[in-house]
């Protein structure tokens, strides 16, 4: 693989990991076009969310909780691993509120209430990159 073609590719799974969080934030219906029909989201104190029926599912689930989160992902991180896989990481930090602090005025935590990792596997599935798998290990977390 060219370095030309390798950084295509790198910058495509970048994109995907910044729109994991900007798209699962808001909820928006989009967020179901970044994975493959086989993708698992598994995340710490949850079973996996496999296939994409249980990742929306899991994403209806968060909006009917009523809390508010916001995710910054950053120290992206890919390995190409030929022309229709790679791997990759980032870190990610999570900052959270819940409806009542929003009507209450004070939508904003005081700091970050975790931060960790996502271990990332892409696929390319018809000329498109998406995730095959995104696993969330913790580092820090707040009480």
């Amino acid at each position: 693989m060219s370095l030309e073609n390798e950084a295509a590719v790198e910058a495509a799974c970048i994109r995907l990991q910044q729109r994991y969080g900007t798209l699962a934030d808001r909820q928006d219906p989009k967020f179901r076009a970044l994975f493959s029909p086989d993708a698992v989201i598994t995340l710490p104190d949850y079973p996996p969310f496999a296939g994409l029926g249980a990742i929306m599912q899991g994403q209806a689930d968060w909006k009917t909780s009523g809390a508010v989160m916001h995710h910054i992902c950053t120290n992206h991180t890919i390995d190409v691993a030929g022309a229709d896989r790679a791997m990759g990481i980032c870190y990610l930090m999570v900052f959270r509120a819940t409806e009542p602090s929003l009507a209450a005025g004070s939508p904003y935590p005081i700091g970050p209430i975790s931060v960790g990792e996502f271990h990332d596997e892409f696929v390319r599935v018809e000329g498109r990159w998406l995730f095959k798998s995104r696993t969330l290990h913790w580092r820090f977390r707040t009480a």
